[in-house]
């Protein structure tokens, strides 16, 4: 019973749409205006550094928020990759917004956090690296994505977040599914490109 009211609470979490609010507060409706994403970098472009830096701090900090429940609570580690699945899922298809939501970067951040601060210091810097060499911000972000889970297997993280990365990166792929055709047609900008362009703004 406290496994799944841990789990629905992640998800309930994983819903409220910090990026949206965020952006209400200025105005602006993220579903309607740059990107179209309800997510903190879109967020950032459409209503600016202080709505940007809530809807980060909002979304990491309810996937925090859910682990540490899941923790608080004793649950085995399965019961905890569940809690992680459930927050990302709620966070990408929020009840709140009609199960349209975001692509739950920042999400997956707080919950790595939560699990292994030094782990996510790693991630962060192959994420940024990546970004570096690739200089396309999907590409970098789903490659980051993909290798989390291999990270962890390669630091002998238990099977269920090992399986927990693998799911996670096969959401991320699904939410990011219309910006790599874009890449990959050859129409996604550069994040110098994309700077430029928003900067203008």
């Amino acid at each position: 019973m406290t496994l799944v009211l841990v789990v629905l609470v992640s998800y309930l979490l994983g819903s409220i749409p910090f990026s949206f609010l965020a952006s209400k507060l200025k105005g602006k409706d993220p579903r309607t205006a740059g990107t179209g994403n309800v997510g903190a970098s879109n967020t950032l472009i459409v209503a600016g550094k202080r709505a940007g830096v809530i809807a980060l701090l909002g979304d990491v900090g309810k996937a925090y928020l859910a682990i540490y429940l899941a923790q608080r609570f004793a649950l085995p580690s399965w019961g905890i990759a569940l809690a992680a699945l459930a927050v990302v899922v709620g966070h990408d298809f929020p009840i709140f917004l009609k199960f349209k939501g975001g692509k739950g970067v920042a999400t997956t951040g707080g919950i790595l956090i939560a699990l292994d601060p030094l782990f996510t210091v790693l991630i962060v810097l192959f994420w940024t690296l990546s970004m570096v060499l690739i200089r396309y911000f999907i590409p970098a972000t789903c490659l980051t994505m993909i290798i989390i889970p291999i990270m962890m297997w390669m630091g002998s993280w238990r099977l269920e977040y090992i399986a927990f990365g693998l799911a996670n990166a096969l959401l991320s792929l699904y939410a990011h599914r219309a910006d790599l055709q874009r890449f990959f047609a050859g129409k996604e900008l550069t994040i110098q490109e994309s700077m430029a362009k928003h900067l203008k703004k």
